[in-house]
């Protein structure tokens, strides 16, 4: 068994997840990066090899559990042991929720949800025998009350809300760790794949709303390793977001329907 502290990153080939891995490089763990796509992966990895720290690309398609098992069975393989992991992987779909698809729900509760549960559960099988470890689960605000254009996305996040909460109190007793991260807007390439949306429809998201870097979400996040911190939401407009659907539904929705109006006529104004 390595002295090193290993960490397992999904979707680490852009945004948070390849931030989450540099900074986690920074700080000397070994890191694993996990996502589809391999070229993406290797630069991640050079990247932190130039910071000095050890990593392993391994190609993993989360929505497939075996992948997912295999790619803890590496990290515990090599080094005996499983310090982080980063349930990261995911992606937008820009609908209405009546114009949703079955098959378009399906495939983002694929990604967003079951794959944060493969990798919790199989996170979950070293840590509790080790008696240590902390699991983050990327939700987001939307995760915490639901957005108009956002439906199918908001349920999985909702979903990883659920999952986390009940897993952070289940593992308690075995000194594991569980923390739930709901980031604001982040300034990512996720936009640019969301399906259904354009580049037009990102320059209308951020016409409302100011982005946070992933950098940003990053440092905070591995700040936190071996904290008691259950739930992480960033900026000032997500926390007022999150406090007042709590307090008034009623409210929140009233603002929801603004929120709606106005994204709607940029939406018409720049497709």
């Amino acid at each position: 068994m390595t002295d090193r502290k290993v960490a397992i990153v999904t979707g680490a080939s852009s945004g948070i997840g390849a931030a989450v891995a540099l900074e986690l490089a920074d700080r000397g763990y070994v890191v694993y990066l996990a996502a589809r796509r391999a070229q993406r992966l290797n630069e991640i990895a050079r990247q932190c090899t130039d910071r000095g720290a050890q990593a392993r690309v391994v190609p993993t398609d989360v929505t497939i559990a075996k992948q997912v098992q295999d790619l803890v069975r590496k990290a515990t393989g090599e080094f005996g042991r499983l310090d982080v992991m980063i349930n990261n992987a995911g992606y937008g779909i820009h609908a209405l929720m009546h114009k949703t698809t079955d098959d378009q729900m399906r495939r983002i509760l694929d990604v967003n949800y079951f794959g944060v549960f493969y990798g919790c559960r199989a996170a979950a099988s070293v840590m509790i025998p080790q008696r240590s470890g902390h699991i983050f689960n990327i939700s987001s605000v939307v995760g915490k009350r639901g957005t108009p254009f956002n439906g199918a996305y908001c349920a999985s996040k909702s979903a990883v809300v659920g999952l986390s909460d009940c897993l952070r109190v289940e593992l308690a007793s075995h000194h594991v760790r569980v923390t739930c991260v709901c980031p604001g807007m982040t300034d990512t390439e996720f936009f640019d794949k969301v399906e259904g949306g354009t580049s037009h429809k990102r320059d209308a998201y951020k016409s409302l709303r100011t982005l946070q870097s992933a950098e940003h979400v990053a440092r905070r996040m591995v700040a936190t390793i071996g904290r008691r911190k259950p739930e992480m939401v960033f900026t000032p407009g997500g926390k007022f977001l999150v406090l007042m659907a709590a307090l008034s539904p009623r409210l929140t929705d009233r603002l929801m329907q603004v929120y709606y109006k106005s994204l709607a006529r940029r939406m018409d104004e720049t497709d």
